[in-house]
């Protein structure tokens, strides 16, 4: 029996009227004023180019009435910073978007209609579970005129509010077993986010639970340690040689990457080198990895020098940050409060350093003789603190950085909020050096040592590679040694 599919009216539920107009004006207002990177981001050089751009997208905004459709102009906007520390947010004061759509099937249409259509040729479609969930995974069909790939449709619910024919989610194909996923929540509202396929069985949706394929059954190599852990902060060994995999610097703390450093510690000395992973690391806190730097430094580095964006709007959020007291009055400051209040208004407008040096020194407290060389993995999605990693660590003679440039999402952070209408605005208020019109890292980000196409085994690669790096490095001693003797 061949599956005939259809799909029902479909409901976009917005949770109020959505003046755009105003939103954009308020979003534009916002960066102008409080953007701490704006001021590097529109020059006299691309004055014009922006401005033709804001009217664009105002134009555009005056267009729309939904909500989806409001937030899809704001992000535009952005595009033109190019920095991923900027974005907007739905507002916590507003209701998302709620989305209802329904393709009748059961379990017995889908398997029917599997083995017809030669389904077997795509792993992504099957039937596959997470927690109270049963979906079945289908190509978007033909009589549709969403912008998808793939629906996941209910096939059995263990929560009420969903039943079976109810889509849970969208598949678009982003590149090879990469998507970008909407997810309907329990709510119905909808979850932006991104998914991989990571092997027949197993879909990761970024930020929500894995879906495990369950029919068709599959027969699966042993998964190793590395590739199980991979979204997890642990650290094992490739044949011996030590692999440390930091997937954020949010998940874990110092403290815990310390104590696992220290467990792990004679076996780390005695080691030609040691692997750090920090692939798709998108940040979190830089203190994280500082247990890592006495494994990673040869001597100093020098760090530069940080400051800040100083307006009325940023100044009152730092200092209901340094008072712990929303809005407090002037008059009612401590010395100590008023003291740093009269700094920042004193410096309103202007990029502002407390330290006049470029850079500091940093010096590790310790510094320990081995490994001998550190291999560090990166890629385009390392980012913010992943990326001031890198920047330390390859100061170091021990240090060589495998894969593709990072993110570029640095040059600004201490990322402030700001209510627009239905949204928030999200926008970095500080400044990572004193130089970032001359030597930006931003979009561009950091340079691998040795460049690694993402099609390729860079882990493989760089163990390979580093073990010839030795070998040379070790033979040329040698060489040296000998002409000494001689």
């Amino acid at each position: 029996m061949t599956l005939v599919l259809f799909i029902s009216t479909l409901i976009s539920l917005q949770a109020q009227d959505c003046n755009c107009k105003d939103a954009f004006e308020a979003t534009v207002q916002a960066y102008e004023e409080n953007y701490a990177l704006f001021i590097y981001k529109v020059t006299d050089q691309n004055q014009s180019l922006y401005d033709a751009h804001k009217e664009l997208m105002r134009n555009k905004a005056g267009q729309v009435s939904t909500l989806s459709e409001c937030k899809t102009v704001l992000d535009r906007y952005l595009h033109f910073f190019r920095d991923g520390h900027t974005y907007i947010l739905n507002s916590s004061s507003s209701e998302e978007d709620l989305y209802f759509e329904k393709i009748p099937l059961s379990e017995k249409q889908f398997k029917d209609d599997y083995k017809a259509k030669n389904f077997t040729l795509n792993p992504i479609l099957g039937i596959w579970e997470s927690g109270s969930y049963t979906v079945a995974i289908i190509p978007n069909p033909e009589d549709n005129n969403r912008e998808r790939d793939y629906v996941g449709i209910i096939l059995d619910s263990g929560n009420p509010d969903w039943e079976q024919t109810d889509v849970k989610f969208e598949l678009i194909s982003d590149f090879g077993t990469d998507y970008q996923v909407n997810f309907m929540l329990g709510d119905h509202s909808i979850y932006q986010t991104t998914g991989q396929q990571v092997n027949n069985s197993l879909l990761e949706l970024d930020g929500l639970n894995a879906w495990q394929k369950i029919w068709p059954e599959q027969t699966q190599k042993p998964v190793n340690e590395i590739d199980a852990k991979f979204k997890e902060f642990h650290l094992s060994y490739i044949e011996e040689i030590p692999y440390l995999r930091l997937p954020s610097f949010g998940s874990v703390g110092a403290s815990f990457v310390d104590s696992t450093l220290q467990a792990h510690h004679e076996n780390i000395m005695k080691s030609d080198f040691m692997i750090v992973d920090i692939r798709g690391n998108s940040g979190g806190s830089d203190y994280t990895y500082f247990p890592l730097l006495p494994y990673i430094l040869s001597g100093p580095i020098e760090v530069p020098v940080s400051g800040y964006w100083y307006t009325d709007y940023n100044i009152q959020f730092w200092m209901d940050y340094i008072t712990g007291e929303p809005n407090k009055k002037v008059e009612d400051y401590t010395p100590n409060e008023k003291e740093k209040f009269d700094v920042m208004m004193s410096n309103k407008g202007t990029p502002f350093f407390e330290n006049p040096d470029y850079s500091y020194t940093y010096n590790a407290d310790t510094l320990y003789m081995g490994p001998q060389k550190i291999i560090i993995l990166q890629d385009y999605e390392t980012a913010s603190s992943g990326e001031t990693l890198v920047f330390r660590a390859k100061q170091s003679d021990r240090v060589v950085v495998y894969g593709q440039s990072t993110a570029g999402v640095v040059d600004g952070f201490n990322g402030f909020g700001i209510e627009i209408g239905s949204f928030e605005a999200i926008f970095p208020t500080s400044f990572r050096a004193k130089d970032l019109k001359e030597n930006p890292i931003d979009p561009h980000g950091i340079a691998p040592d040795v460049y690694v196409n993402e099609k390729v085994d860079v882990l493989e690669y760089a163990i390979e590679h580093m073990r010839q790096l030795l070998e040379n490095e070790h033979g040329q001693k040698l060489q040296f040694a000998t002409s000494q003797t001689d």
